[in-house]
């Protein structure tokens, strides 16, 4: 029996020196190809698929459009922005609707522009979300930056039990109109004091942390 298993020694040994073998090799393989990834680094400048690309005749004639319908104090062309915390970057137009008709009607007109749209509430940046973002960034159409600062109107309904806020609302302005209704809000926010937007803080969850939440 003893000369019977020596044999079965030597081949199992020789299979898990080969075994050994193989791992090491494709351990040293594996070590080659990640510090030839390592050693990689990004092309630099523009591909031509992410060039800017000029202005069609709609969206050179987007601002003035835009003046049409908000009026011409309402509207910026060629505006670097910059949040307070998050982003920045240049808007080939900020406008400033004041009314939801007036809204409407200037993303209907970007539309047929066919420019980026990017809807803006106080611009605190706490959140990145309300900054442009142009070519530089890999867009190929201008960015059109819809600011709802003027749309900040807090209506009470049923019988003060709700509030409806339009897009422009800040956070502070809703505590301050449930307060005069001997009401608060559902929750107070790190950043009330920026007053950011209640329409961002649905989208984007501006305002922070809460500070204390409501049942």
């Amino acid at each position: 029996m003893i000369r019977l298993l020596q044999p079965l020694r030597k081949a199992s040994n020789l299979r898990g020196a080969a075994w050994t073998a193989g791992a090491l090799a494709v351990g040293y393989w594996a070590g080659v190809k990640d510090k030839e990834q390592s050693l990689r680094s990004l092309p630099s400048g523009w591909r031509a698929c992410c060039d800017a690309n000029p202005l069609s005749a709609k969206q050179k004639a987007l601002a003035p459009k835009l003046a049409e319908i908000v009026g011409e104090t309402y509207v910026q062309s060629n505006v670097e922005q910059k949040g307070s915390r998050v982003g920045k970057g240049v808007a080939h137009a900020v406008v400033k609707p004041g009314s939801i008709k007036e809204a409407l009607e200037v993303l209907q007109a970007c539309v047929d522009a066919d420019a980026c749209i990017l809807p803006q509430g106080a611009n605190t940046g706490l959140t990145g979300g309300s900054v442009p973002r142009g070519h530089e960034h890999g867009l190929d159409r201008p960015t059109v930056v819809i600011n709802m600062s003027r749309l900040k109107s807090v209506m009470p309904i049923d019988n003060g039990e709700k509030l409806v806020c339009l897009a422009g609302a800040g956070i502070y302005d809703v505590l301050t109109k449930a307060s005069e209704l001997d009401r608060e809000s559902h929750s107070v926010l790190g950043s009330i004091f920026l007053n950011p937007t209640t329409a961002a803080g649905v989208a984007f969850g501006s305002g922070g942390t809460q500070t204390r939440k409501g049942p």
